[in-house]
């Protein structure tokens, strides 16, 4: 009888980088084993069970989330920035309050590859040592999600660094990608410098400043620019905010297409340097080789560059427009140096990541030999 697995996630909302994630996930769990029975809770379930022939169940429906937690094995609560009280606290009360019900049921929880924090509220921080010292594994995407911990007080379950699952995401045929860029009117002639960006209201003349540095960049390079959205169509938005306040719109293209997580990496895939905000932005120019230059707006950001070794970087709320246009000129020049590093580097982000994997078949192990015992 196969194993039953339950995925607890940002799934289901139209974020790149969280769908990538899910994807990964069971593309490498079913590469080892194609007869696991795979559940996930999902806030557009029909759309993730179309999407990953995977059983689709509704996050917020009480009663339909409490039998799927009694039927599974093992739930695996990630990858992503699950736990952590900036967004907002009733975001990390969900996720734990998953982990602590499968608990309740005595079920096994695998903490899958997150990036944990930042956690500043007291009882946040002892609510969430509380659970997370009953699961049963681990694995973290960054050394900084693993002091988060340390510092908040878990040490009951094996804590250990790997990576995030997407670099492990498989690359789609280019003649796919080449397709959505005819479709979108992109130019495929020459090189093109890739632009992912989200909307940061903390930052008010962000839309401005930025449409400022592109200016520069193209003036500099005289390369076309491509807004390449992650969240949809919250980023397609911003994105056509800061192009519609550049002078050289002409040279700016927004794809404004809602696509597939691999589609969307194919894109960035397909340019030549890539800026951006979100972590997945980053993660996927690493993954197709593009040297990346990251807008920092998160701790989970700077945290992933400095594992990387990546120092080409500004904070959103306090940059020099001047500074990062000639941050991005100097990285396009030194690209191909840049590509090279970056290939090595995604080998061993790959081999950490099947670590990832390795846990799961461990923990599904002990679970039949527990059942054998019984």
């Amino acid at each position: 009888m196969s194993h039953k697995i339950l995925f607890s996630g940002y799934y289901g909302f139209d974020n790149s980088g969280d769908d990538a994630i899910l994807q990964a996930i069971v593309s490498n769990l079913r590469d080892r084993d194609p007869s696991l029975d795979l559940s996930v809770l999902s806030f557009n379930p029909k759309r993730t069970q179309r999407n990953y022939q995977i059983k689709g169940v509704q996050r917020f429906q009480f009663s339909a989330t409490r039998q799927a937690l009694k039927e599974t094995d093992l739930l695996i609560s990630g990858g992503g920035s699950l736990l952590q009280d900036v967004t907002s606290s009733r975001s990390l009360y969900y996720y734990l309050s998953i982990i602590a019900q499968a608990k309740r049921y005595k079920k096994k929880v695998y903490i899958y590859a997150n990036g944990v924090g930042p956690i500043n509220r007291p009882f946040n921080r002892w609510l969430t040592r509380k659970i997370l010292n009953k699961v049963d594994y681990i694995t973290l995407r960054d050394q900084g999600s693993l002091k988060t911990l340390e510092d908040i007080g878990v040490q009951g379950p094996p804590m250990e660094v790997t990576a995030d699952p997407v670099y492990s995401l498989k690359k789609l045929d280019q003649e796919v990608i080449q397709g959505i860029l005819r479709a979108e009117g992109i130019p495929q002639d020459g090189p093109s410098i890739g632009v992912a960006l989200r909307e940061w209201k903390a930052t008010p003349s962000l839309t401005t400043k930025l449409a400022h540095v592109l200016d520069q960049v193209h003036e500099a390079l005289g390369l076309p620019l491509v807004f390449i959205p992650l969240h949809y169509p919250k980023d397609l938005y911003f994105s056509e905010k800061v192009r519609a306040k550049m002078i050289h719109q002409r040279a700016a293209y927004v794809v404004r297409g809602d696509y597939s997580a691999q589609e969307v990496m194919g894109l960035i895939g397909s340019t030549d340097l890539v800026l951006a905000m979100r972590l997945h932005g980053l993660i996927y120019g690493v993954t197709e080789a593009v040297p990346p230059v990251g807008l920092v707006y998160d701790p989970k950001v700077s945290s992933h560059l400095e594992d990387l070794g990546i120092g080409e970087a500004v904070q959103v709320e306090d940059f020099n427009t001047r500074a990062l246009a000639d941050m991005l000129v100097e990285v396009y020049q030194d690209r191909r140096e840049k590509s090279r590093r970056l290939l090595s580097q995604r080998d061993q982000l790959k081999r950490k990541n099947d670590r990832n994997v390795d846990h799961v078949f461990e923990l599904l192990e002990g679970i039949h030999e527990e059942n054998k015992n019984f």
